[in-house]
Parts: structure tokens; C-alpha cells; sequence
């Protein structure tokens, strides 16, 4: 599919108040993109994984054991993902499923290889504030179900999240300024017990420093290797987390640059078959095109010229599956400026997503 949704008619849903009420405010709100983006994702799992996309999914979640790890570090978002499925008339396993993303591509590997890409750059500016950006590269079946939530917990700061409809949120910030933006790293060793990705992203938005933030990536279990470069108002962190260890970056001092191979946790254990992911995903080109624009990032709108770039591309239209599903550059003041587009930035404007007032 290569549809791109207008930015006019991206959707940003309020969700307030506990948990299982605010998924379900998100269920219901986006009832409809959800069933769209459910069914697209169904019908393509038969079709790659050869097999019952239900059936599938029963063997996906019977092989694998996220939940005690999710009701242990992160309850609040098991409660979430449960009013999800309730306002979106969908099975509990289905969306639960849904939410576990990267998680079902390591998963899955054996019966199709992926090279999931994304392009991550943050900064400090000369104002001393932190920029953080990214395009978040996903299969084109979720393309037309891009959304923002807009969180506003019992407890906690306020959150808005980019998303797809029907899961707890890709990528995003927090009222108190702290935000973050993350890469796949899927030749990093994974565990099927561990936290998976959108439930460490949402953990550490619902923190209120970057100190804070930093330490729940450093102290959770890690279901799939992913990278999380998280700033605040204070700083950034670049943390490269997996089964094995988290390995925090310490040159990182006003600048982060990423892509999808690893740069400080060393442990791909299968290098031949990391170096076949790495050239699916062009990983390599899109790192070295942003070194080279690195002088270019000293603002909000500098980051969003580097991510709309399409000569390598790091802006990817549709092709072989996947695309870049949208792009989010936001400045992180108290509270911050975050922008988002709905689509490959090359091709789809940056709007301006707001906090309550």
C-alpha cells in the first residue's frame, strides 16, 4: 500500500484518565484504522509466514513469555493495551500481538528475513536546548493508520505519542521534556521473556527527568536489541539495549547520530548474516549521509531537512515492504515543541502537535 495520508487528517486522540479508560478512548476513537491497519497486517503475515495468520499468532504467543515482564515493570500499559482491545472490538491476544512489533519480526525471521530501518538525529543547540528526530521506516501495511495520542495520565506527565492505530506509541515526548526516538538493532542477542520495545518507549515516557529515564532503559530486561536515544532539557543519552546487556555511550555528549547497527554493544553473534541486514537496510549509507549533514543539525527545522534527504534516501517512499511510516523532530523545552509527519517527510509536511494548555 502507498497511500499517504494528508497531514490535515492525521488524527490526535485525547486519552485521559486511568489507563484501561484512556486505551479504551484510543479504541473506539480509531476503531475504524485500526481494522483497516489489523487486517492488512493479518492477511500479510499468512502470506510471508506461510501459515493461519491466528494460528500464527497463538504459536507467536505461546513461544514467546512478554507478559510477566510487562505486568512487572510497566502494568499500567498491560491495563492500556487491554482497553484498546475492549474499545476497538478487538481479541485482547490480537492487539497485544499487535504491540509486540519488533518482537514478532526476531520472531519471525525463520520463515522471513526483515531489514527494518530507521534514521534517528539529536542534538544540542547553541540555545542550550536538546532536538531530537526520527523516521520511524515500517512495512507500508500500516501506512493510512498514523496517529497521535495525547496522554494525559491520573499520574505522570502528559505524553504525546506518534503511533499507528491500536499500538501504545512508536516514538515521542512528555510534557516535562523529556523524549525519545529509537532504532531496531534485531542482530543484537534477543530473549523471549524480556520487555519489549513499545512498552520500554512508553516507560520511559512516563518519566519526568532524563536521569530517570535513562536508568529505567539501563535497569529493564530487553526483549530485542534496540537502540533508545532519549534527551531531555538537561541533556541526552544514547543507550544501545539487548538480551545481553544495555551499553550506554559515553561520547555522547551534544550529539547523536544512528541508524540500525549497533555502535557500542558489540554482541551480534552471526556476523555474516548482520552484514546481509545491514545492506536490506542501507543502514551504513543512511549513517554516513547524516555524518556528512551533521554540521547542518543546529535547530528544530535543520533536523527536518536532514530526515526528508531522499538521495541514499533516509526519507524512503514505499519499496520492498516497507516505508518510512512517519518522522518526529521535537525541541525539548518545558514544556516541548514536537513536530510530525505523517508519512516520508519528503513528501509529507511537519505539523505541529501541541500539549494541553
Amino acid at each position: 500500500m502507498s497511500v499517504m495520508l494528508a497531514t490535515a487528517t492525521m488524527p490526535i486522540v485525547t486519552c485521559a484518565g486511568d489507563p484501561r479508560r484512556c486505551g479504551r478512548i484510543h479504541g473506539e476513537e480509531l476503531r475504524g484504522k485500526i481494522a483497516a491497519g489489523m487486517g492488512r497486517w493479518l492477511e500479510a503475515l499468512g502470506e510471508t509466514r506461510e501459515i493461519d495468520p491466528d494460528d500464527y499468532l497463538r504459536e507467536f504467543l505461546a513461544d514467546t513469555d512478554h507478559l510477566p515482564a510487562i505486568e512487572r515493570w510497566t502494568p499500567v500499559l498491560l491495563e492500556e493495551v487491554r482497553g484498546i482491545a475492549e474499545g476497538a472490538g478487538q481479541p485482547f491476544a490480537r492487539i497485544l500481538a499487535y504491540n509486540l512489533m519488533d518482537e514478532e519480526w526476531s520472531y519471525g525471521q525463520g520463515r522471513r528475513r526483515a531489514a527494518p530501518g530507521c534514521t534517528a538525529v539529536c542534538f544540542r543547540t547553541a540555545a542550550g536546548t536538546s532536538v531530537i528526530a526520527q523516521n520511524m521506516d515500517i512495512p507500508t501495511v500500516h501506512d493510512g493508520t498514523q496517529a497521535v495520542l495525547r496522554l494525559r495520565p491520573d499520574d505522570g506527565p502528559e505524553v504525546l505519542a506518534f503511533t499507528m492505530a491500536g499500538f501504545i506509541g512508536l516514538m515521542g515526548a512528555n510534557a516535562a521534556g523529556v523524549g525519545v526516538v529509537v532504532n531496531n538493532l534485531a542482530m543484537l542477542p534477543n530473549s523471549t521473556t524480556g520487555l519489549p520495545v513499545a512498552f520500554v518507549i512508553r516507560g520511559v515516557l512516563s518519566r519526568p527527568t532524563l536521569t530517570e529515564a535513562a536508568a529505567f532503559v539501563e535497569r529493564v530486561p530487553h526483549a530485542i536489541g534496540q537502540h533508545y536515544a532519549i534527551g531531555g532539557p538537561d541533556g541526552l543519552a544514547s543507550l544501545e539495549g539487548a538480551a545481553n546487556d544495555v551499553v550506554r555511550d559515553p561520547r555522547v555528549v551534544d550529539r547523536i547520530l544512528h541508524t540500525n547497527h549497533p555502535l557500542v554493544n558489540h554482541a551480534v553473534s552471526d556476523e555474516a548474516e548482520a552484514e546481509r541486514m545491514y545492506a536490506r537496510s542501507n543502514t551504513r549509507a543512511r549513517y554516513d549521509l547524516v555524518a556528512a549533514r551533521r554540521a547542518e543539525l543546529t535547530e528544530l527545522s535543520s533536523a527536518e531537512r536532514v530526515l526528508s534527504d531522499t538521495t541514499v534516501p533516509v526519507s524512503c517512499a514505499p519499496r520492498r515492504g516497507f516505508m518510512t511510516f512517519g518522522s518526529m523532530a521535537a525541541e525539548l523545552t518545558v514544556p516541548p515543541t514536537v513536530r510530525i509527519a505523517p508519512g516520508p517527510p519528503h513528501a509529507t509536511s511537519y505539523v505541529e502537535v501541541g500539549f494541553s494548555a
